[in-house]
């Protein structure tokens, strides 16, 4: 804590990891509305965008903290030189501009780390956005009309043509009446997805409402965790050891996945995926070798 640069990250950090904090606590409650979500993520986004005018802010604040004054660490780095066969003694050159600590700190250090934030606020905003824009239209079936039922119910079956048929759009207006009918038993502390897609089931009308029941299902399998990244680059360490270092991204994708779902995958018979691949193996080797070659010769 002696030098002024850790005393800007600890109080650039405090403030940052505060308000991400409460927007994943925001993120992770049972009863989270997708809009809501959006919301939370784009007003975090802007949170931290503002943090690019505020250096100086926290370049005091760090002062006050490690009582170093305005001293950066002196960094030691090889004086660089124009070529000479690139650029002609006789071309006129502009003079040195000679950049001070705390704005060499700002632009090489401070900015960098933002832009690094927020690309990464981004891509989690931008999923949100694309699960919201498909699936929230649950949580505001009595607000809807029919037209606006069918084109939400149009984008589904787009995104998802092996799942939904063309049924889905008469099939979701019917549903907002059925649904209208039991929407006093629905409780407090479950989200409006999961109590509809219980009541289909408690109601046993799967055959009544067969694309709703896929949809919802769809909906509550995605993965609510937003660690996953972290998890993966865990595994990645030690799968990607410096023995590894030629391993096309396909296989080491597929590495990753079966480390991190190692549970599954002991519930698998592995003698059977053996003889499988053997057997494709097996038939590759005989095509390249005989070019007559087929299936039922083994």
């Amino acid at each position: 804590m002696n030098h002024l640069e850790t005393g800007i990250y600890t109080t650039f950090w405090n403030d940052i990891l505060q308000r991400t904090d409460e927007t994943n606590k925001t993120l992770r409650h049972a009863k989270l509305v997708l809009k809501t979500a959006v919301a939370s993520l784009t007003s975090l986004k802007e949170y931290v965008t503002s943090k690019q005018d505020s250096f100086h802010t926290y370049e005091k604040e760090g002062e006050q903290l490690s009582q170093s004054g305005l001293v950066y660490k002196a960094i030691k780095s090889r004086l660089k030189s124009c070529n000479v066969r690139l650029n002609p003694l006789d071309y006129g050159h502009t003079e040195k501009v000679q950049i001070s600590p705390s704005e060499k700190y700002r632009t090489q250090t401070f900015l960098p780390i933002i832009d690094q934030f927020i690309s990464s606020l981004s891509q989690h905003l931008e999923a949100y956005k694309q699960i919201s824009s498909k699936f929230s239209f649950f949580r505001y079936l009595q607000r809807f009309f029919s037209d606006e039922l069918c084109i939400s119910a149009e984008q589904l079956i787009r995104s998802y043509p092996n799942d939904l048929d063309i049924t889905f759009k008469e099939e979701l207006c019917q549903f907002v009446t059925f649904a209208n009918i039991f929407i006093d038993e629905e409780p407090t502390d479950v989200s409006t997805d999961l109590f509809l897609y219980r009541l289909v089931l408690d109601k046993d009308v799967q055959e009544t409402f067969p694309n709703i029941e896929i949809t919802l299902r769809l909906y509550l399998a995605l993965m609510v965790t937003n660690c996953s990244g972290e998890r993966s680059f865990s595994k990645l360490k030690i799968i990607e050891n410096r023995l590894r270092t030629s391993l096309t991204q396909k296989r080491l994708v597929n590495l990753t996945m079966m480390s991190l779902e190692s549970d599954i995958l002991c519930e698998l018979y592995s003698n059977e995926v053996i003889s499988e691949f053997t057997m494709k193996k097996i038939k590759l080797k005989c095509q390249e070798s005989n070019p007559d070659f087929t299936c039922n010769s083994i």
